[in-house]
């Protein structure tokens, strides 16, 4: 009888769940998305200013879950330009409402229509400290692509070692990278390159579509291998807030370190109210003895879910 009165109560809850509205979202469901994330990061939740982009930008489908005319999740498909590929953003529940569903329900979504919009490969980017997104990119069928180590510092920044005068890194473009890297494919190991808690492939189109608007630099050493790289894109966050987040590889130590104090006066200069780094293997096991990376950050990763479409 227990067994019985368990399985119809969680009858009755996904009955319930599936009563709730499920539909695009439109320009005047902006106050809904506010309301939704005013408690998330402590109100610092990028999604309710990147949502009014999402809707005007064909590029973006965004799709919630109303109950009682209440918005109480939402997420969003951004389809990269010129590419079979998409990423799920935005995943939202509002507090009160999670653990039920939800984020799986709107993920579901999200993959049936990246695939009737005839995308092939869809990506999904989290923390690994967010142990419910996990669970969720796992349940709704991605697996684990990449990961990169992560840290970051704050205005005013630590003190640091000052920049090599021996060393000059070298301004290139990302097709000039695409042949360093096939010179090097030691100095990125992943298949994938990340920027700005983004991914994209380390071919000429992936590069390229990355790193767009970003200043790639890298330190080569006599015989044209490149021992080091990083670079740089700015993200603004409300109106005098931004982000400079950098992406570091290095296959030699010094070399790392004359990067990260480099891009540390960079991000100074530029004002940056933070500097947040994306970082190969190496490079993350060498930050955690530059003396001022937060312990927070020691086993931090910024993670990569794929699902290929074609295959489900």
């Amino acid at each position: 009888m227990i067994s019985q009165f368990i399985l119809f109560l969680s009858s009755l809850a996904r009955t319930t769940i599936m009563s709730d509205n499920l539909r695009r979202l439109v320009i005047e469901d902006h106050e809904q998305v506010k309301l939704l994330c005013e408690t998330i990061w402590e109100g610092n939740d990028y999604v309710p200013e990147e949502f009014p982009q999402w809707i005007s930008d064909s590029k973006n489908i965004s799709v919630g879950i109303f109950k009682d005319n209440e918005l109480i999740a939402l997420g969003d498909l951004e389809k990269v330009e010129n590419a079979s590929i998409g990423w799920v953003k935005g995943l939202r529940v509002k507090e009160g409402h999670r653990q039920k569903g939800l984020a799986v329900r709107i993920t579901e979504e999200l993959t049936r229509i990246a695939k009737e919009q005839g995308l092939r490969i869809l990506w999904y980017a989290t923390s690994s400290r967010n142990e419910a997104s996990q669970l969720v990119a796992e349940r709704t069928g991605f697996t684990l692509a990449d990961s990169t180590g992560y840290f970051r510092l704050y205005r005013p920044y630590p003190a640091h070692s000052k920049p090599s005068p021996t060393l000059t890194p070298l301004k290139i473009d990302a097709t000039r990278l695409y042949d360093l890297l096939l010179l090097n494919p030691e100095l990125v190991e992943s298949n994938t390159f990340p920027l700005a808690w983004h991914f994209d492939f380390k071919s000429i189109e992936g590069l390229s579509r990355l790193l767009r608007d970003s200043e790639i630099k890298v330190i080569i050493d006599e015989e044209g291998i490149a021992q080091g790289l990083y670079c740089m894109a700015k993200r603004d966050r409300k109106e005098d807030i931004w982000t400079a987040a950098y992406t570091v590889f290095a296959t030699n130590r010094t070399v790392f370190v004359d990067m990260i104090a480099r891009s540390i006066d960079e991000a100074d200069e530029l004002g940056a109210d933070r500097a947040v780094y994306f970082l190969g293997p190496r490079a993350s096991e060498w930050a955690l003895t530059l003396g001022y990376v937060d312990e927070e950050f020691f086993e931090r990763r910024f993670l990569l879910y794929e699902l290929n479409l074609t295959s489900v």
